[in-house]
C-alpha cells in the first residue's frame, strides 16, 4: 500500500520545484492606475529583486517588436528604443539612471518610467 502525501507537502514543494516560489505581490499605488509605480520599481531594482528584473524585461520584450525598423512605433516615439547590444542588466541600469535623473516621474506608471528610459539610452535613428 502507498503512503499519500500530506496535500499542503504538495501545495509547498511542487512550485518550488517548477521554479514558481510564492514571493509578495507588489501593492498597487495609492491614488493611481499603475499596478507599479517608477518609485516602487526602482525600489526593487536596488536590491537586485527578481520583480524588477522581470519587470524591465518584460516591457523591453514588450516594445522591442513595436520598435523594429518597419514596426508601427515610429523612431522618434518614446516608447520606441533601438539597442544595438542589450542585456537584461543594461536595460535595468538605463531604467535606474533615468529614474534617478527623473525624479518627478516616480509616482507615474512604471512601464511608462521604464519605455522612456531605453528610449533615452537606445535611441533609434531618425529616417
Amino acid at each position: 500500500m502507498r503512503k499519500i502525501v500530506h496535500p499542503l507537502v504538495v501545495l509547498i514543494v511542487i512550485p518550488l520545484l517548477l521554479g514558481q516560489a510564492v514571493l509578495p505581490v507588489p501593492k498597487p499605488a495609492v491614488g493611481s492606475r499603475a499596478f507599479m509605480t517608477g518609485k516602487r520599481l526602482l525600489d526593487l531594482c536596488k536590491t537586485e529583486n527578481p520583480y524588477c528584473i522581470g519587470y524591465v524585461a518584460g516591457v523591453a520584450d514588450t516594445l522591442a517588436p513595436l520598435s523594429e525598423p518597419g514596426g508601427p512605433l515610429p523612431p522618434s516615439s518614446l516608447a520606441s528604443f533601438c539597442p544595438t547590444q542589450m542585456t537584461v542588466k543594461l536595460a535595468v541600469e538605463a531604467f535606474q539612471k533615468f529614474a534617478r535623473a527623473n525624479p518627478e516621474g516616480m509616482s507615474t506608471n512604471a512601464a511608462q518610467l521604464v519605455g522612456d528610459a531605453l528610449h533615452e539610452a537606445y535611441p533609434c535613428a531618425r529616417r
